[in-house]
């Protein structure tokens, strides 16, 4: 019969962990669904693409024509010429041309999938700063109710003459100390759930914050975990897309100085004779090409050492940011350890009635706690927005 409990109750576990990422799911594809600044890089990003395939193809074909009359205005001869021609770049040049295209197009995905995760990862620390600020909220709310109810016992002992107007007025203080400190939090997740609406096109979302922070599991071996999530960096992608497009513009480069090549038709007509044929030219490719490569090459050169300097730099930061989750985390089991141990309000409250604490010691003891309990919440959101600067590479 236990193990038909149990299961049951790890399925009802199952099932409200599934909800809560589903409730999280939706709450990040209705951002990235309706979030007007995406949208205008879709649209970029699609003007882009066009942009790139342009200027790939032949050039437009030229067409010449003259009429010819002869002087003085008694001769009656006469010429007309027409010229066609077509010219073409080393036919190598096309196919780079069209490859080059194609990189920049990926090119292109790579900065709208940046502009992307950007969007979604403030979405993300708002999120979390907003599970925070509910939790506060909730202690913020409990903490004004114990204050007005000991306001209120001792505005009935004021009355009756068992305390005197200064032990009164300690507790009206207390009480309104914490009336202001929820509404500033009010203030706060206000804001917040405005930053929302605005991240989702300006149409209010109703962030479901019940199930708390997201259960991420932070991996803590560093250098694994770094394997696995370097190459979704689109910053680092995006150096690699560059260095791959250098070499290709190279490429490219050389086939420009290849010699072009002009062809055509043309015709000569005078009265009693035509004169008709093909023409084609070839320059001569001696100047205007000079160290267009070389430069290129240098330039290719450039890109691989930022490439490689930005893997570098990616690395240090997400070490610091793991250091840190790992930090905050063990900082979190200390203040668990403490509050475990630590006085209660409950507690307090029995000392305070049966006059083990005096009103100004109880209200002391009463803040040592509550700060303890508000630092416990804010090393607690510290470590989930860490963890979440570190999770969105995971995807």
């Amino acid at each position: 019969m236990k193990q038909i409990i149990y299961i049951i109750a790890l399925f009802g576990l199952c099932v409200f962990t599934a909800n809560a990422q589903n409730s999280y799911s939706d709450f990040l594809q209705s951002i990235e669904d309706n979030n007007t600044t995406l949208k205008a890089y879709r649209e970029q990003n699609n003007a882009t693409k066009i942009g790139n395939r342009t200027g790939i193809t032949l050039a437009n074909p030229e067409v010449e024509f003259a009429y010819l009359w002869g002087s003085p205005k008694e001769a009656t001869s006469h010429r007309t010429n027409l010229d066609i021609t077509q010219s073409f770049d080393f036919p190598t040049a096309y196919r780079f041309k069209s490859q080059l295209a194609d990189g920049k197009n990926r090119q292109a995905d790579i900065v709208y999938d940046q502009q992307r995760r950007e969007i979604l990862q403030e979405a993300r620390l708002l999120y979390t700063e907003l599970v925070y600020q509910k939790k506060m909220n909730d202690v913020l709310t409990q903490r004004l109710g114990y204050a007005k109810e000991l306001s209120e016992a001792y505005q009935k002992r004021f009355d009756k003459g068992d305390i005197d107007i200064l032990e009164r007025n300690k507790t009206r203080l207390n009480y309104l100390n914490d009336e202001k400190a929820l509404q500033l939090n009010q203030v706060e997740i206000d804001a917040l759930n405005q930053e929302l609406q605005r991240l989702n096109g300006g149409i209010p979302i109703d962030v479901k914050t019940t199930d708390g922070y997201v259960g991420y599991v932070m991996e803590r071996n560093f250098p694994e975990w770094f394997d696995k999530v370097k190459e979704n960096n689109p910053a680092i992608r995006m150096a690699e897309q560059e260095v791959t497009l250098s070499r290709k513009q190279e490429q490219l480069t050389r086939a420009l100085n290849l010699p072009k090549i002009t062809a055509g038709y043309t015709s000569e007509r005078v009265p009693g004779e035509t004169l008709q044929g093909f023409s084609i030219g070839v320059s001569i490719p001696l100047w205007e090409g000079r160290n267009t490569v070389k430069h290129q090459k240098a330039q290719t050169v450039a890109l691989q050492m930022q490439h490689l300097d930005m893997q570098m730099q990616f690395r240090n930061v997400l070490q610091k940011q793991h250091d840190k989750a790992l930090k905050l985390s063990g900082m979190l089991t200390e203040y668990e350890k403490i509050l475990e141990t630590t006085s209660s309000r409950e507690l307090l409250k029995k000392a305070l009635d049966k006059g083990q604490l005096s009103l100004i010691n109880y209200l002391l003891e009463l803040s040592v706690y509550y700060e303890t309990v508000d630092k416990y919440l804010e090393t607690e959101r510290d470590y989930q927005l860490a963890v979440t600067e570190m999770v969105q590479w995971e995807r």
